[in-house]
């Protein structure tokens, strides 16, 4: 008798924490700290409105090109790790995967370095060096930090 009046007390013991548990993770995920803005050059260069509208095109041009190479590099990479869970394991099936997908994304930044190369064509010189240097920082991972001021500021 004792060990049916205890299944209740012992559920709800279990959903309160669970809850406790799920409750902390979704007040950490929203401390996180938000995204950068979208790139707006007119407004953070000094862009003339021809050169805004040629940048903004060779952005949007890469950005939508670059789509198709994400999603295939995604591919290779879940196709890989399947490969690696098989019951056999194909080494030079494996090796051909990973020669597939070395390939995209060298091409993808190839496309990359195209891209900031017409934009630097639009540029006057006084503002080449500031825009490239804005729009590598997602390529490099040279987000703003704790730290600012390092060599790369």
């Amino acid at each position: 008798m004792k060990r049916a009046n205890a299944l209740p007390l012992l559920l709800a013991v279990s959903l309160a924490l669970n809850l406790a548990f799920v409750s902390f993770f979704a007040t950490q995920r929203l401390r996180r700290p938000r995204p950068a803005p979208a790139f707006a050059p007119r407004s953070e260069f000094g862009l003339r409105a021809d050169q805004d509208a040629r940048v903004g095109e060779i952005v949007r041009s890469f950005k939508l090109s670059s789509i198709q190479f994400k999603e295939d590099i995604l591919d290779k990479r879940v196709a890989i790790i399947e490969e690696l869970g098989g019951a056999a394991l194909d080494r030079e099936r494996i090796a051909a995967r990973i020669e597939e997908l070395n390939a995209l994304e060298a091409q993808l930044n190839r496309d990359f370095i195209a891209a900031l190369l017409r934009v630097a064509d639009v540029l006057d010189p006084e503002q080449r060096l500031d825009m490239i240097y804005r729009l590598s920082r997602r390529w490099f991972f040279l987000g703003p930090g704790p730290k600012q001021g390092g060599p790369h500021e």
